[in-house]
């Protein structure tokens, strides 16, 4: 399956417990659109982390059904 990156948050010392309250709180917002737009969740989002990067990915059908859709959508941005 493809992957399409939505948000990607970059970790520092400083920054890592932050970063982790994002990443869950955005995960679950995808979460919750897949299944408003009749997804699995679980087949749709995933998260990719690392030492030195966080990133919530959505599944290529799921991008399509967005692209394809009227209207705009976009992740919420972080503040730190």
């Amino acid at each position: 399956m493809e992957w399409v990156t939505v948000t990607r948050y970059i970790k520092t010392e400083k920054n890592r417990d932050l970063v982790e309250q994002y990443l869950q709180r955005n995960r679950e917002h995808w979460e919750e659109v897949a299944l408003d737009v009749g997804l699995d969740p679980e087949k749709n989002v995933r998260v990719q982390s690392d030492d030195k990067e966080a990133r919530i990915e959505i599944s290529a059908e799921m991008d399509l059904y967005f692209r394809e859709e009227a209207g705009s959508w976009k992740a919420p941005e972080p503040t730190f």
